[in-house]
Formats: C-alpha cells, sequence, structure tokens
C-alpha cells in the first residue's frame, strides 16, 4: 500500500513529513485537504489537522514529529534519528530549536498588512481555492495573521522579528559548526525538520532573512540538492515562485 501524505502544501508541518518522505525515496501519494471545509480529512473524527499520514499497512499517525519517527521505522534506510546516547541528546537539541524557529517565524512573516497581504497572495497560489475563496482567505487571513503575530509577539518576547529570524539562522550555522548537515555527512531528523519549516516560506520574507546568512543558504541549498537526488520523481510538488 502507498503511504499517504494529506497535507496543506504550504503548510511548514507537513513540509517536514514530506522532507522525510523524499529523503528516503518513498513514492507516496499527497492529498491536498481543503482548508475550509476539510471533506479530505472527514475520515479523522478525532484529530481535525494536518498532516495525517496512513502508512504502508493503512495505520494513521497524526502530527508532524510523530510522524516522522513512524517514517524512519518504516522505512529504516538511511536512518535519519539517532541512536547513540550523544547523537540522540544533540538531534533533540536541534529539533526543538525548530520548533522554536517556527513559532516565531510568522512574527516576521505577518508583521503588518501589507507583508500579510503578501504572503496569502503566495499560499493562495497552491491549494483548492476558488476565486472567492481565494480573495475571502487572502483578506480575511492577513488581518487575523497580523492580530496573531501581534499576540506571538509578547507570548514569545520577540521585540525585533527580523532580527529573531537572523539570530536564529545564525544560531543553527554554529550548530553546524563547518558540517555539512547538522547529522554530520549526512542530513538527521533536525536537518530534514528544519529544512522542511523553512521551505514553503523561502520565498517569503522571513525565508529571504533566513537566506541572507550566507552560510545558512548554503545549507539549504545542500539540503535541497540532496532531496532533488533521492526523491521519487513521482513525489516531487514544488512550491509557486517568490512573490
Amino acid at each position: 500500500m502507498k503511504p499517504k501524505l494529506f497535507q496543506y502544501a504550504a503548510c511548514p508541518f507537513c513540509n517536514k513529513v514530506r522532507s522525510i518522505l523524499e529523503y528516503k525515496g518513498v513514492d507516496f501519494e499527497t492529498i491536498e485537504v481543503h482548508p475550509l471545509n476539510k471533506k479530505e480529512i472527514s475520515f479523522s473524527t478525532d484529530y481535525q489537522a494536518v498532516p495525517i499520514y496512513i502508512d504502508s499497512t493503512g495505520t494513521q499517525i497524526n502530527d508532524s514529529t510523530p510522524i516522522m519517527r513512524r517514517i524512519d521505522e518504516e522505512f529504516p534506510t538511511p536512518k535519519v534519528f539517532k541512536v547513540d546516547s550523544k547523537e540522540v541528546e544533540k538531534d533533540e537539541l536541534w529539533l526543538a530549536w525548530s520548533n522554536k524557529l517556527v513559532k516565531g517565524l510568522p512574527t516576521a512573516i505577518y508583521n503588518s498588512i501589507s507583508n500579510s497581504l503578501s504572503a496569502f497572495n503566495y499560499i493562495t497560489k497552491i491549494g483548492k481555492f476558488s476565486w472567492f475563496e481565494k480573495r475571502m482567505i487572502k483578506y480575511t487571513g492577513a488581518f487575523v495573521m497580523t492580530l496573531v503575530a501581534k499576540k506571538i509577539r509578547k507570548r514569545e518576547q520577540i521585540d525585533q522579528p527580523e532580527e529573531f529570524v537572523k539570530q536564529m539562522a545564525q544560531e543553527w550555522v554554529n550548530g553546524l559548526a563547518g558540517k555539512p548537515f547538522m547529522g554530520g555527512e549526512q542530513p538527521s531528523a533536525s536537518d530534514l525538520a528544519t529544512f522542511g519549516v523553512i521551505r514553503p516560506v523561502s520565498g517569503l520574507r522571513a525565508g529571504k532573512l533566513l537566506e541572507s546568512n550566507l552560510e545558512f543558504s548554503a545549507w539549504m541549498k545542500r539540503m535541497q540538492k540532496t532531496l532533488d537526488r533521492t526523491s521519487s520523481p513521482a513525489s516531487k510538488s514544488p512550491l509557486p515562485q517568490s512573490v
């Protein structure tokens, strides 16, 4: 049975799952979920969010990190979650770091109405949207997310969103310590998770701020080149270009 990923194409958590599937060369099916009626995941009565993964045995797994762990068990070559105690500690540290990054990114993406409108213009290029839905999502979404970003700034104590993004890029580079990947010569779970959450925002202001760090940008290119080489051609689904 071909594994299935129920997703939003621009969702960072869904892209975490896509990254590990592509790295392992898994031939999987993607089902784009309508963000308003979510009819594609009506079978999931207890969990109405994405990503949802149906593995090769037909078992449903919810939430990005548990899904990544299941995929690493289901397709163990190459192994991405470390087993050595010291390596496990490091990878868990950077997996937590990627969660901190994804929580803070909205503060730079939706820091003004104009930037929010630009972001939703980008997001609505993909997915199952009618002409009316695109406009409704763009304008209501931009207004709501601008307010949400302000709340996140207060909750996470992010005074300067752009500086936060730049600082996070430098922290990652420092963690690499000159190695190609956080996993050393090959990507680890934290590489795949971090690349996944960044990939869908790479065309937005926050993504460009991250990639203004040349060493961070070089790591992104290494990751993309690796996934281009390993991913199943049938599973490739490019994101829209920058706006």
